[in-house]
């Protein structure tokens, strides 16, 4: 099938869930325009939706505001050491759409485990007005995915009758705030499994 096509169908599934991605339509099958012929012959189909949710996930970078909200993507190798688990609340709280209001975030690392690349690195917040705490594991410029676990069971905790689901796009984590229903009509559409964080 023409890739073009691929992408199109794609597209209105994403719509027919809620997520209109139709204008970033054409930015994406020019995306693939540039991979070799023998690169896009042995991508799966999985693999091709998951590039595609992550170029739609860029949404939240200036220039790109007429991708959809809903998805948040991100690398897990960061640039930003000291910002890594702001960064990802903030996504989290945008594509929550006002379901989870994520105040006051802080950071905190010695210096020494900075430099050294090892140890724990403190992110405190507030969601909804309750604070939590999680100690995550600082490897280096690596996100801990234990965040996203906990996140998992705060959002439960809040009861919003959502949950957050992963995938990837073999570079990044592409994460969705949706309900459980949700999750199993992308999968019938797709063939895909989404995995609950």
């Amino acid at each position: 099938m023409e890739m073009s096509v691929y992408v199109h169908e794609c597209l209105e599934k994403l719509r027919e869930l809620g997520i209109d991605a139709l204008a970033a339509e054409k930015d994406i099958a020019g995306m693939f325009l540039f991979l070799p012929d023998e690169v896009l012959e042995a991508m799966e189909p999985e693999q091709i939706l998951g590039t595609m949710l992550g170029s739609l996930g860029a949404g939240f970078y200036p220039g790109t505001e007429h991708l959809p909200s809903e998805i948040y993507v991100f690398d897990m190798e960061v640039q930003d050491i000291l910002r890594m688990y702001t960064s990802f609340l903030e996504g989290v709280s945008r594509i929550a759409g006002g379901g989870l209001k994520i105040t006051d975030i802080e950071e905190t690392v010695s210096e020494e485990e900075l430099k050294a690349g090892i140890g724990t690195q403190t992110v405190r917040f507030c969601c909804n007005g309750k604070a939590y705490e999680y100690k995550a594991q600082l490897h280096y410029d690596w996100f801990d995915a234990g965040m996203l676990t906990f996140m998992s069971r705060v959002i439960e905790e809040q009861d919003t009758g959502n949950h957050l689901y992963v995938t990837s796009d073999y570079q990044n984590c592409i994460v969705l705030y949706r309900t459980q229903e949700w999750a199993e009509r992308f999968r019938q559409l797709f063939g895909m499994e989404l995995e609950r964080a």
